[in-house]
């Protein structure tokens, strides 16, 4: 993995990230270049960690989003929109970017 380094001159680098928080010359300008420590990014098991274990009685199937309408009879506040994952067909929140049951990478462009 690289990354990617700015010298002060405006060279655009990619450095190995074994160099970070080190300091290297620019190849283009010699200029003294301080590599960044890499960002550190959640893994799929930190991210389902996060979600919490999995309930049974929030899965079921239906459209690709799912309003939950409440009857005639009782008045209930609405609930977060649902979307239905593509590879194992369970009803998971709208905001969900991994599913918590089989954990596919289901986020769509305009998710972001």
């Amino acid at each position: 993995m690289s990354i990617q380094v700015t010298c002060p001159n405006g060279h655009v680098l990619r450095v190995k990230s074994c160099f970070a928080g080190k300091i290297g010359l620019c190849p283009v300008c010699k200029t003294r270049v301080l590599v960044p420590e890499p960002d550190h990014a959640l893994s799929e098991d930190d991210i389902i960690s996060v979600l919490g274990p999995h309930d049974p009685s929030l899965s079921g199937t239906g459209s690709t989003i799912v309003a939950n309408r409440p009857s005639d009879h009782t008045v209930a506040s609405p609930s977060p929109p649902k979307k239905i994952c593509t590879k194992c067909n369970r009803e998971i929140s709208a905001g969900t970017h991994i599913c918590p049951f089989c954990r596919t990478y289901i986020a769509n462009l305009h998710d972001w």
